[in-house]
């Protein structure tokens, strides 16, 4: 894991360590196929469109801590993280995904 090289470069860490990248694509972009999402694709982590949903860091986290879309059913079977990443790396894969463009 890099250290010292600020948040967003260690969220990019795990982002391909703890498997993010298998679903949510390079880069967040998204479309890897999901047959049980109304668009069948696995959605972006980039963009317009998820800026804002997903406007505040607690948005960001809530979602990997819990794995459901806030205030809807969860669309796909996305592993929930709460317990598992650390409030540090939880900060750190947010400071990534607000890389993303």
């Amino acid at each position: 894991m890099p250290q010292s090289q600020g948040d967003a470069v260690a969220g990019a860490a795990l982002y391909v360590r703890d498997g993010c990248i298998n679903c949510h694509g390079p880069n967040g972009l998204g479309g890897v196929p999901n047959p049980r999402s109304p668009d069948k694709t696995i959605p972006s982590l980039s963009g317009i469109d998820f800026r804002k949903e997903f406007n505040t860091d607690k948005k960001i986290t809530d979602v990997i801590r819990s794995s459901s879309v806030i205030g809807r059913a969860p669309i796909v079977s996305m592993p929930h993280w709460g317990g598992i990443l650390s409030d540090a790396d939880l900060k750190a894969l947010v400071a990534y995904l607000k890389t993303l463009k």
